[in-house]
């Protein structure tokens, strides 16, 4: 055995003992994450709780009469039986109550108890004030909404509800089941404790350094198992695991098998927190392309919205929020309506959905990229590897537009919404290297739901054997090396 095969071997060894153990965890947990993610509260239960806007509202010069400026931004909704108006001028911002002086209600301890009691009917056990980020509630955007209230329902699902002591809204919610699920599941697979996840940078190099060690201990075990085969081969001309002992012999038998998939899911580990790098893919400008650029940064004068606002309470009955926006020269309302978010366009007098046309996304590319750069702007009714979701509820159809520049940038965006998804180069790279080998998240799988779950379980279990067994073999190896050193 030459020098560089000797040091693939003991490369395996070392790292494949090491990681081993995380290795089993990661793919048993993933398992888990199929059908369990991490819990979030999501928007329809938000909008199931807002309060419903009142039959009689003030109108827009009212409000920005009381503003005391030219309205730039404007947000409408109802909370603590108060219509409030979070507004923006050229001199300030502020949430003001929207058809009177009278100050906006203070958000107290008793707030948030009638609101948690709106969001369950069951005794309240206790309540903790959370001065920081803390378990379920982990993510930077937590930072802007404390104190944060978490109150313990006495009822059968064993409720945790969070919800923030500076806007009283809801931030989140857990039941025994989704916290048990993601102890066992989202925690440890993306290492979800506070200690790690409240600290971005250490967290995101925690989770990519676990993810190039999985990557060398696979890579080291396909390569030393690809040379025994042919070893074996080259001596006695059958294909066939030399190894008579039974862990040995599984161990091999199985990574033979399932080791590419161990070498996948640990470089798409890896990128699931770091960027393909530049000098691999080379892209210029944005990596994050910001909608605003599309959109039209500066907001529309609030003449431009010919639709009095208030004709919306009366198309929808259940209205909850209504925000001044835009798509371009086009004025929208973006309006919660129930529990289901809604676009209208507010050009004309009566009430009717955004329908962006063409030219309007034509002349923001021609914006973009000068006249000169060619683009191509097609229709697309369905899903494609680019343009989807798990959940398969994205907004369609959408406008396909592909830009004929370095960077192959590509767009996606709803009429319906003007939602956009940019892609270029580096991040359609990206897609494969992290959720297309990752989870398989392709537009083919996620149309047969059943052969995705399928194709998961089988490599997940195949990949875990090996690192079972892997365990079982490290361990050996640990207890040789100590015996040795004795």
């Amino acid at each position: 055995m030459n020098r560089g095969v000797r040091f693939v071997f003991s490369v395996h060894r070392v790292v494949g003992t090491i990681i081993a153990l995380f290795f089993l965890m990661w793919f048993l947990t993933g398992l888990v994450l199929i059908y369990h993610p991490y819990p979030r509260l999501s928007d329809e239960q938000i909008y199931a709780h807002q309060e419903v806007l009142p039959d009689l509202l003030p109108d827009v010069d009212s409000i920005a009469q009381r503003a005391g400026g030219t309205l730039r931004k404007l947000h409408l909704y109802q909370a603590q039986g108060q219509t409030l108006a979070e507004v923006t001028t050229k001199d300030t911002s502020c949430t003001m109550v929207a058809d009177g002086t009278q100050p906006v209600k203070p958000v107290t301890y008793a707030t948030a108890e009638q609101i948690a009691k709106r969001w369950i009917d069951a005794p309240i056990l206790r309540v903790d004030t959370l001065h920081e980020r803390a378990q379920w509630v982990l993510y930077s955007r937590y930072d802007k909404v404390l104190p944060i209230y978490r109150f313990y329902f006495d009822d059968s699902d064993r409720s945790e509800l969070f919800i923030s002591g500076k806007n009283g809204k809801a931030q989140q919610l857990t039941t025994r089941s989704s916290r048990f699920w993601a102890w066992v599941g989202a925690i440890p697979h993306k290492f979800y404790v506070p200690a790690l996840r409240t600290r971005l940078d250490l967290w995101m190099n925690t989770v990519a350094v676990g993810g190039a060690l999985c990557f060398f201990a696979a890579l080291s075990g396909l390569l030393v198992s690809l040379y025994v085969l042919y070893k074996q081969y080259r001596r006695t001309g059958h294909l066939h695991s030399p190894y008579r002992k039974r862990w040995y012999h599984w161990h091999h038998v199985y990574g033979l098998l399932f080791s590419v998939v161990l070498v996948a899911w640990g470089i798409s580990g890896y990128f699931s927190m770091q960027r393909v790098p530049q000098w691999l893919i080379n892209t210029q400008g944005e990596y994050i392309f910001n909608p605003s650029r599309l959109w039209g940064k500066k907001p529309l004068p609030f003449s431009a919205y010919q639709l009095d606002y208030r004709a919306l309470k009366g198309a929808y009955p259940a209205l909850k929020e209504v925000t001044w926006t835009h798509f371009r020269d086009i004025p929208v309302y973006a309006i919660v309506e129930g529990c289901q978010e809604r676009w209208i366009d507010a050009r004309g007098t009566t009430v009717k959905e955004l329908y962006i046309p063409e030219e309007t996304i034509a002349e923001g590319m021609r914006e973009l990229y000068g006249e000169e750069t060619l683009f191509h702007i097609t229709t697309q009714e369905r899903y494609d590897n680019y343009y989807l979701s798990r959940s398969m509820d994205l907004p369609l159809p959408v406008y396909k537009v592909t830009v004929e520049n370095a960077n192959r940038d590509r767009f996606y965006i709803s009429p319906a919404t003007g939602y956009v998804r940019y892609l270029n180069k580096n991040k359609v790279v990206k897609k494969w290297l992290f959720g297309g080998i990752h989870y398989l998240h392709t537009a083919w799988m996620m149309e047969h739901p059943i052969v995705w779950q399928l194709c998961l379980w089988i490599c997940c279990l195949g990949g875990a054997f090996i690192c079972l067994t892997g365990c079982y073999l490290g361990v050996l190896y640990v207890r040789r090396k100590f015996s040795q050193t004795d």
